[in-house]
């Protein structure tokens, strides 16, 4: 997951770290049982996500993009039934709200479809074969307002010097706890779930994620998340 951008401000809930008083409502755009099953067994291990019904053809999709009760609307690019691209364009003309709620998964990391989702205002994209985990935080980022992009995959001109962002040079600035804190925040883990992972009080949590939002210059813990990962932090190693 490379690219994370916000076009609106994210919910008041996110500022407190509340929590959301119903459940994020996902819809399935595809025409494959083995998806959706495979969907709704992950989305059973989250309780602020609920998949609330699916769409197997254009016409019941295209229902799905205007109505405004559901949160996230995950595509499977590799559906057969439904022109994806037609249906972005038909979205847009009816309603450009909905088209910026969906989630696309796609299983080529080069998809041309990209570039479409992209002028279009989708919410995103993701690779099929990333973690459980990462489609969760998508989904949580796009119902706040991001827009996820995945990497370009052409090889890197090694003759080049690798430069440092200005947020790599920022993350120097945190200690070790606070870079803990801020992988688990991506994991999506609320503040008593940290808490218990590594052992420490909740006030003491608090204080690490105030501390990492203050250097890393974001305004609230949606931001961080989505920090984590346009930097890849929570893929392994520490970004250099």
């Amino acid at each position: 997951m490379d690219e994370v951008r916000s076009d609106r401000n994210p919910a008041s809930s996110d500022l407190a770290g509340g929590e959301k008083p119903e459940p994020l409502r996902i819809f399935l755009i595809d025409d494959s049982s083995l998806v959706h099953a495979g969907l709704a067994h992950v989305l059973r291990e989250y309780p602020d996500l609920t998949l609330v019904g699916s769409a197997r053809d254009s016409p019941t999709a295209l229902e799905a993009t205007l109505d405004s009760s559901l949160d996230v609307l995950i595509i499977n690019t590799a559906c057969r039934s439904i022109n994806v691209v037609d249906l972005m364009h038909r979205a847009v003309h009816y309603s450009g709200s909905g088209v910026s709620r969906m989630l696309l998964v796609t299983n080529d990391a080069n998809d041309p479809l990209r570039a479409d989702a992209d002028k279009l205002g989708a919410g995103g994209v993701v690779l099929a074969w990333e973690e459980p985990e990462f489609l969760v935080a998508a989904i949580r980022l796009v119902s706040g307002g991001y827009r996820i992009g995945i990497p370009d995959q052409e090889e890197p001109d090694n003759r080049l010097p690798r430069r440092k962002s200005v947020r790599h040079t920022a993350l120097d600035l945190l200690t070790l706890r606070e870079r803990q804190v801020l992988k688990l925040l991506a994991r999506g883990m609320k503040n008593a779930e940290i808490a218990g992972e590594l052992v420490v009080s909740e006030s003491t949590v608090k204080t690490h994620v105030q501390n990492l939002l203050v250097k890393l210059g974001l305004r609230n813990r949606a931001s961080a998340v989505a920090v984590a990962y346009e930097l890849g932090i929570t893929r392994g190693e520490w970004p250099r």
